[in-house]
């Protein structure tokens, strides 16, 4: 398998994953000198490259070749409750980026603390089934923590590389699969677990997952380095607005 150069492109879409080709045309407007054209530059790009990484996980996981397995053989359900209060940070799902800490939401949602031993504990690399089906409904966690007793813990078996399944989970393809084993409507909609795990999938080898991982993340990088960009560019027009009045 040929070794991922930075450009993949993708079939039956009008453009190319080259976005460091398209972030190089956009260089003339990066100058410290216009920090309104520069800032109006970096949001498109990240649309862009958002858009990509939409575009390379339909592709990469559209004709997967391996063993099919049911979900039921890949993931255990668990049901740790944090009854010795062992963990405190409480998690909630996110479906850009999974499961994340409740306090970098900035959403004031008020609980009972007393309530957190009803939690369910969340380790490393589970994945959570939330209550946006419409969505996708599922999010993977990489950090330890306590979510919803609502919210069903699904534990990888060794079978999946650490994360593998986290981008197909918010594929197109993925959410209409579930079409046939969610009820209710839109926000009301819920995922009958059994039904799902004895759905139907094809893994590839531990070496093509790790691929599409490689693939993905260098995706993920590269959108998360144009956010880091696209906020210093704002605080420095900050910071310039404010020094002309002075």
């Amino acid at each position: 398998m040929a070794p991922y150069t930075g450009y993949e492109p993708v079939a039956d879409t009008q453009f190319s994953c080259n976005v460091d080709e398209w972030h190089s045309r956009q260089s003339h407007k990066r100058t410290l000198g216009v920090p309104d054209c520069v800032s109006c530059a970096a949001s498109p790009l990240i649309k862009d490259c958002v858009v990509c990484r939409s575009a390379i996980i339909e592709k990469l996981y559209s004709k997967i070749h391996g063993k099919e397995y049911s979900y039921g053989q890949l993931f255990k359900v668990v049901n740790e409750r944090n009854k010795q209060i062992e963990y405190s940070n409480i998690l909630s799902a996110s479906q850009e980026k999974g499961m994340v800490n409740r306090y970098d939401l900035n959403l004031d949602i008020q609980f009972e603390r007393n309530n957190i031993i009803t939690y369910k504990i969340v380790r490393k690399g589970d994945y959570v089934i939330h209550l946006r089906s419409f969505q996708g409904g599922f999010a993977f966690s990489d950090k330890l923590g306590v979510c919803s007793p609502a919210y069903t813990i699904l534990r990888p078996n060794s079978l999946l590389e650490f994360g593998y399944l986290s981008y197909y989970f918010m594929s197109y393809r993925f959410i209409k699969s579930l079409i046939i084993v969610t009820y209710g409507i839109r926000d009301g909609r819920s995922i009958n677990v059994e039904e799902w795990l004895n759905m139907k999938i094809v893994i590839p080898s531990k070496e093509h997952q790790l691929h599409i991982l490689k693939v993905l993340k260098s995706v993920e990088e590269k959108i998360k380095n144009e956010e880091t960009y696209a906020t210093c560019l704002s605080n420095q027009r900050k910071y310039l607005l404010h020094h002309m009045f002075i």
